[in-house]
């Protein structure tokens, strides 16, 4: 038999498998490729818990884009004025983290941040202060500003376990006597704004009126930019005055009437001279931190992270 006619065979056979080892390669890099990342801030100035997520494709381009921001205390604390119409003094809510209480042996405390409703010594400012318990019961701290909740959120750790806490609906009102914790109606029953999502369809924060366009469809006009350009200089923009259309959908906000919003112009934010249709002024933090997800996940198709 010829040489050959033997050995051909076998290298087609070789190459056969290399090409079906490296295209089954491809087709798993291809599925691993797509990544998504989650950047946890404190927003709008503190008392808010922003949750920027974004994914990409095995190519790097964004597929999907979301800013969820999630109520704080202050707007889901359950009212305990006289009237039960307003927060008071001693308002105390308990939320989820990993940071807190761990060596408590009671079950309602162990892992549990409490935060009480703190009315300062000029007897007019409030603030949501860490609760700490103690021998005998629960005090509030000596150095209020070193331990608010804005100050303690700014653990990435302990805002992703508030904001999955809140979409959970795990947050609850709770009344303390010496070191007996008892848990009221969660943040969902007691929400003072509809939803604790600002960007659900069904809140009522910031509604639209007259002179402005609102929260949601803010929102709506902050994602389809930020997808169409994430990698844009958001510190760069500027506001122009624009006459703003606005087209009902009650997906995007089911409690609006667009005929409301009937400013001639507004002021609305342009970056490298494209109009963003977005007139919040927190238009460039929250794209600053969307774009902060983006470069995430796109560092994490490079890098795996332990997890």
């Amino acid at each position: 038999m010829d040489r050959n006619r033997r050995i051909y065979p076998r290298r087609i056979k070789m190459k056969k498998t290399a090409l079906i080892a490296i295209a089954m390669m491809l087709v798993c890099v291809g599925f691993a490729a797509a990544q998504t990342a989650t950047k946890y801030y404190v927003a709008h100035q503190g008392g808010y818990i922003g949750e920027a997520t974004v994914t990409v494709d095995a190519s790097g381009k964004v597929t999907s884009a979301s800013s969820a921001e999630w109520q704080g205390p202050g707007g889901w604390a359950a009212f305990n004025s006289a009237d039960g119409k307003a927060l008071a003094d001693g308002a105390v809510v308990r939320v989820p983290d990993p940071l807190a209480n761990t060596g408590n042996a009671n079950p309602q405390i162990k892992g549990y941040m409490f935060y009480v409703y703190n009315l300062q010594a000029d007897g007019k400012t409030y603030i949501w202060s860490q609760y700490t318990p103690g021998a005998n019961g629960f005090a509030k701290p000596s150095r209020q500003y070193e331990r608010d909740f804005e100050g303690l959120m700014g653990s990435p750790i302990r805002a992703a376990a508030y904001a999955k806490a809140a979409r959970e609906d795990t947050l609850v009102n709770v009344t303390i006597d010496g070191l007996r914790v008892t848990v009221g109606k969660p943040a969902s029953q007691t929400v003072h704004y509809g939803h604790m999502d600002k960007a659900n369809p069904a809140s009522k924060y910031m509604a639209l009126n007259a002179s402005s366009i609102g929260y949601r469809y803010n929102y709506k006009a902050l994602i389809d930019f930020f997808k169409a350009n994430p990698t844009a200089n958001f510190e760069a923009a500027t506001t122009r005055k624009v006459k703003v259309s606005l087209k009902e959908d009650k997906s995007i906000d089911a409690n609006a009437s667009v005929a409301a919003y009937t400013a001639a112009t507004d002021d609305v934010y342009v970056v490298a001279d494209a109009v963003t249709g977005a007139t919040y002024s927190d238009f460039q933090h929250y794209s600053l931190e969307l774009q902060m997800a983006y470069k995430m996940a796109l560092a994490e198709q490079k890098v795996k992270f332990s997890k």
